[in-house]
């Protein structure tokens, strides 16, 4: 019902809308609920601000409008973690890892992807596509791909703060170099070409 209304809305009208969809639910629940209805919304081009509705804690809802944002391409902040279901190939706790990973990442801003994939099937397509990946691999030792190019490999012991480490430094790395890129537009000599 929420969908067809702002589809004739924006269909009606050139106003700005805000888009939320109420008696969404739980966090579960009504995240696949805004998920759906809002995803529909603005990947169709419609809406211009969003409010996720959830029976729980505010901050979960702040949390999953900016996902929804980054899974449309429509906000590129922070690290975008791309991960396999459970399986019986995974050569490491692929769960675990990312929720670990997820909380020791939160505080980078700069865009960039990773991937963490428990098994080499499918793993080096996935790592092929982002800019750091972790493929699981044989007797504990995982395989590290930077730039979608195989690199190194890693023992189970160190996968976590080795990968937390390549993700700071790859953020510090596009940071500066952006920096590099501004500080260069607006130089007197840049200026003057």
């Amino acid at each position: 019902m929420a969908v067809a209304a702002y589809q004739g809305l924006a269909e009606a009208c050139d106003y700005p809308l805000h888009l939320g969809i109420t008696e969404a639910g739980g966090l579960r629940d009504g995240t696949v609920k805004s998920s759906v209805g809002l995803g529909m919304l603005l990947w169709s081009g419609i809406g211009d601000t969003i409010r996720v509705s959830l029976s729980a804690q505010p901050e979960e809802e702040v949390k999953v409008g900016f996902s929804i944002l980054k899974s449309l391409g429509l906000r590129h902040r922070g690290v975008r973690i791309v991960s396999c279901p459970s399986c019986a190939r995974q050569g490491f706790q692929v769960i675990k890892t990312v929720e670990i990973l997820e909380q020791r990442l939160a505080h980078i801003a700069t865009p960039l992807s990773l991937s963490i994939i428990g098994c080499v099937v499918n793993g080096p397509g996935e790592a092929r596509e982002t800019d750091i990946g972790l493929t699981g691999g044989g007797n504990g030792k995982h395989m590290v791909y930077l730039s979608g190019v195989t690199d190194h490999h890693v023992a189970d012991d160190k996968m976590v703060d080795h990968i937390v480490g390549l993700v700071e430094q790859k953020a510090a790395e596009i940071e500066a170099a952006k920096a590099a890129q501004d500080a260069k537009k607006d130089s007197p000599t840049e200026a003057a070409e």
